[in-house]
């Protein structure tokens, strides 16, 4: 009896990457490969690597050496925004290492043989900046309720930190009816969540003919899916419209989820940045989204030790957070990225003060999500499980719409749904806790 071939896919970064890596695990699976995180002896290796600072870049070359050495007998694909911006020093680490760039990604597929334990067909790779959307399919993973769908890819933006251009090439969509059978397929698998990804996700549709928007593809995936919810990635500030907000605040089906790339609160810092907005766009914005509901998770993107951020422009971003309460902070060192001008930008900030200032905003972060979750307490949402739930199950992990992860008490006899309700009650040791009850959406 012939052995079945095996695989692992490893995946750093955004959730790009990882609806990315999903999808690559899926179509390993159709290939007639066995995919687990973590095998004895894979047949094949597939890491999708980042490079959106240095300190991202190393940690994807070290786990490529890792592997490597790890796992001598195994093929390894290097696939992702390292294999596309510096993959020559790759090339060293294992005699059996392929690098797909970012065009060679979207044919993953066309890499991986039906036939033979050896994984690798003999394409010959090339390292091109793509021309159009490179779609991967849809990621669906057995037992699993939520699920990333890339709709978006690559960024015309250039902000002058960031080496994500050089990396995925320019904006471009997957069209709408593409998009809406993917998203059918994962509600027929069970997929109660489907969580939209993009790099400029906000730019959905603007490449397209006819052009469309990320509102026109929510409304249309709302009206061709029964049951499924959507979430939307982060959004630039400055693409936030009022059509989103009014379609997380009145559709039960849309997630009261804005997770916003504010980055600074300093206006010449995010003019350095390259930001194309002020930070008052970013308070007026938070403002409109609690008028719809209050309920809403805001959640903020913040870089911190951008060089030029001297104690009045850290103490302006500290303001303005303290002033939207988002109900939690996603805060990054500023790390510089070669290729990028920011590199060379000046005066630097210390690493003293760095550390100093990321300790102080995540601590503030940790206030913040206490907050918006004792706001909470008293509320019935509609929760999606992390994982598919049998009988014998008395707790569950679940997401709520607003973000909220949630331990549910389960009763007995409870019916088993994708999405259901739970009275938020309690928080213990930092956990939001709560008891399921009757009702469906």
């Amino acid at each position: 009896m012939e052995r079945q071939k095996t695989a692992m896919v490893k995946v750093l970064g955004c959730k790009v990457n990882q609806a990315e890596a999903a999808a690559m695990a899926r179509i390993l699976e159709k290939k007639g490969y066995v995919v687990h995180g973590e095998i004895p002896e894979p047949d094949l290796i597939v890491v999708n690597t980042c490079c959106v600072t240095a300190s991202a870049e190393g940690k994807s070359r070290r786990m490529v050496k890792q592997l490597a050495e790890r796992h001598p007998a195994a093929s390894i694909i290097v696939t992702g925004c390292l294999a596309e911006i510096n993959p020559l020093p790759l090339r060293s680490s294992h005699s059996q290492l392929i690098i797909l760039g970012t065009a060679d990604k979207d044919r993953f597929a066309d890499f991986v043989s039906e036939a033979s334990i050896d994984p690798l067909c003999p394409i010959e790779t090339r390292s091109q900046s793509p021309g159009e959307f490179g779609d991967l399919g849809p990621a669906v993973i057995a037992g699993r309720s939520r699920a990333f769908l890339k709709v978006q890819d690559g960024c015309s933006q250039g902000c002058s930190y960031c080496i994500v251009p050089k990396a995925r090439g320019k904006s471009r969509s997957l069209p709408p009816h593409r998009t809406i059978s993917h998203a059918l397929e994962l509600e027929e698998s069970g997929c109660a969540e489907i969580v939209l990804t993009g790099v400029h996700l906000g730019r959905y549709g603007v490449d397209l003919t006819p052009r469309t928007s990320l509102e026109e593809l929510i409304e249309r995936l709302l009206s061709a899916c029964e049951h499924a919810r959507f979430r939307f990635s982060s959004v630039e500030p400055q693409e936030i419209t009022d059509a989103l907000v009014r379609l997380a605040a009145e559709n039960p089906r849309v997630c009261r989820h804005f997770h916003i790339p504010l980055q600074s609160g300093d206006d010449a810092i995010l003019q350095r940045m390259g930001r194309p907005y002020r930070a008052s766009l970013v308070v007026d914005l938070a403002d409109r989204i609690r008028e719809r509901s209050e309920a809403t998770c805001i959640g903020l993107d913040v870089m911190v030790g951008f060089p030029g951020e001297d104690e009045r422009s850290f103490a302006a971003t500290h303001s303005l957070i303290e002033r939207i309460e988002p109900a939690y902070l996603h805060v990054f060192p500023f790390s510089p990225r070669p290729g990028t001008p920011a590199t060379s930008f000046h005066p630097k900030v210390s690493q003293d003060q760095l550390r100093q200032r990321v300790e102080e905003l995540r601590t503030l972060s940790a206030d913040l999500r206490r907050r918006f979750f004792k706001s909470l307490l008293g509320m019935t949402l509609y929760v999606v499980s992390e994982k598919s739930w049998n009988d014998s199950d008395k707790i569950l992990i679940a997401r709520s719409d607003n973000y909220v992860p949630v331990r549910v008490r389960v009763p007995p006899n409870t019916p088993q749904q994708p999405i259901f309700s739970v009275k938020l009650e309690t928080i213990v040791d930092e956990e939001v806790w709560g008891t399921a009850v009757a009702g469906s959406p």
